[in-house]
């Protein structure tokens, strides 16, 4: 029973790890892709506006 039990808390253990690793990657990602699509927006506008000014 104390052979089951240490595998299963090692086990756990790495899988709570790795995953809180994936977790924790896939937000900055997700946080990345929001900032460049922001940013790419604001490029969009400023452009926009720029041509507006001067008429083309």
């Amino acid at each position: 029973m104390l052979a089951f039990s240490k595998a299963f808390n090692e086990t756990f253990g790495l899988l709570a790890t790795f995953g809180g690793i994936g977790v924790v990657a896939n937000v900055l990602i997700v946080y990345i892709i929001i900032q460049v699509r922001g940013e790419h927006q604001k490029n969009e506008e400023y452009r926009a506006e720029r041509q507006r000014r001067s008429g083309s």
